[in-house]
């Protein structure tokens, strides 16, 4: 069995006096199924080839998972459970590209790349979506949006839930929409495994406060789910009370 190289081990040590490195990651990719996929890591300032570059793999409610480290030996290390199917590339100046032969459904999920200069400074990039759209087990999710909305003189604060059930694989955005601009301040929660057998399901929540809600005419929530090639989206003339 071989061991990872020092460049390839994440370490905890309080350092000082190192600058920041930035790290992109393309934000989302779309590959059909059999085919391959390449997600890059992308570094601002330094050359990748004086940079360890590890990647990591994660699924909802679980911690990433260690894929490989390209070592700034040029030496590869691919975790126990990894296969061929991965491929790490340094092709650029400032570039690393994670390729993955014949992908499947299974291979939808989190990916992070971590940059690794030296044992005191090491930087996580944002993560990309990967969603595997044709195969067979894939489902497309539905949706319900639903509102605590009693009456226009009701002064407390106005909830809508939007809940998305049965969809695999898990890799799914939710956006929410204040008269057509997306907008921050959500809770959600999952995906999480729904009770039918391998589909997900999740909720996301938008809070208005009572002075925000009488200036919105219409708010939306909006189902990106790539793998089945779906996007719903669910407006407040569409809800129902619930609660």
């Amino acid at each position: 069995m071989s061991f990872p190289s020092a460049t390839c081990f994440l370490l905890i040590i309080l350092c000082s006096g190192s600058s920041q490195l930035t790290v992109n990651q393309y934000e989302h990719i779309s590959v059909a199924e059999g085919n391959s996929a390449t997600l890059g890591c992308f570094v601002d300032e330094e050359e990748i080839e004086n940079l360890g570059i590890q990647w990591f793999k994660q699924l909802p409610e679980s911690p990433p998972t260690y894929i490989l480290c390209h070592g700034n030996d040029s030496a590869i290390h691919l975790a126990e459970a990894s296969t061929e199917r991965y491929q790490p590339i340094r092709n650029s100046s400032n570039a690393h590209f994670l390729h993955i032969n014949n992908v499947t459904t299974n291979d939808s999920a989190m990916y992070w790349c971590l940059v690794t200069k030296s044992p005191c400074h090491h930087i996580w990039g944002k993560g990309t979506r990967l969603s595997v759209y044709g195969g067979e087990d894939v489902q497309a999710p539905s949706v319900s949006l639903m509102s605590s909305w009693v009456s226009q003189t009701d002064s407390h604060p106005l909830y809508l839930a939007c809940s998305v059930n049965g969809f695999y694989p898990s890799v799914i955005k939710v956006t929410w929409k204040l008269d057509g601009l997306s907008t921050p301040g959500i809770i959600t929660t999952g995906p999480f495994l729904s009770e039918k057998a391998k589909t997900f399901a999740l909720i996301s929540i938008m809070e208005l406060p009572d002075h925000q809600k009488k200036n919105v005419s219409k708010v939306s929530c909006e189902v990106r789910h790539d793998s089945s090639r779906t996007v719903i989206v669910k407006d407040s003339l569409d809800c129902y009370r619930d609660f």
